[in-house]
């Protein structure tokens, strides 16, 4: 690989993080964590941009069993069987995905995007001759790569991402992997993302179903979690 520019894949990444204003879905989740594995076959999803999200899990009868919101500030939890809410604060997926996925980093993933960072300034891009290239981000001791894929053309304005890591201080936190792109609503989303995260020997794998809205609209309420609140 050879060492290019790197302002136009992020210029581009950036246009592509401002086209993406939110999701609607139906997913399986596949959970596989120290030997287990449990797959929720029905998650409906709700993503407002790269600042909230949802996602219940529904029984084989549409009947809700568990309910996870983070509403930009802390991370809700309603287990099965259970109308207590509890309060996981702000770092709470960390305690179900470990360092490094905080809420805006896990929404930029279901949406195939990479996270909202400030001022991105050294950062490096390696290409091959078959359009695969490598942009390196870093900043402090963090280093995020990510692979894309540009159209046959070489064109920068949409590239495919089809991975992202992270690092900290020499050490991977996570890799995400990315396939199966579909256009949805003039947005290529990943339909398959599965998301590693070696030191917690976890893979977390979500592919959404044909039941998927682009960039439709998105109440307020779907952010909100009470006590004894009624399954939607």
């Amino acid at each position: 690989m050879i060492e290019v520019p790197a302002g136009p894949l992020l210029h581009a990444l950036e246009q592509r993080q401002q086209a993406f204003r939110g999701l609607k879905a139906v997913a399986s989740v596949e959970i596989q964590k120290w030997g287990t594995k449990r797959t929720l076959e029905n998650v409906g999803i709700v993503l407002d941009g790269q600042n909230r999200l949802r996602m219940e899990a529904y029984g084989p009868l549409g009947q809700s069993i568990m309910t996870l919101v983070w509403d930009g500030k802390e991370v809700l939890l309603r287990r099965p069987d259970s109308d207590r809410i509890e309060h996981w604060g702000q770092e709470g997926f960390a305690q179900f995905l470990g360092e490094g996925l905080d809420g805006g980093e896990l929404c930029a993933l279901l949406a195939g995007n990479i996270p909202a960072m400030t001022q991105p300034n050294n950062a490096m891009q390696f290409c091959g001759r078959n359009g695969d290239c490598v942009l390196e981000i870093r900043h402090d001791s963090s280093l995020r790569r990510i692979r894309v894929v540009y159209s046959a053309s070489g064109s920068p304005v949409e590239p495919q991402i089809i991975s992202l890591e992270l690092h900290r201080s020499g050490k991977l936190i996570y890799h995400a992997r990315f396939a199966q792109a579909e256009l949805i609503a003039h947005y290529l989303l990943p339909m398959k993302i599965e998301i590693e995260n070696p030191d917690h020997n976890l893979v977390l794998t979500i592919e959404y179903n044909s039941e998927i809205g682009v960039n439709t609209p998105i109440s307020d309420n779907d952010f909100m979690l009470s006590d004894g609140e009624p399954s939607k």
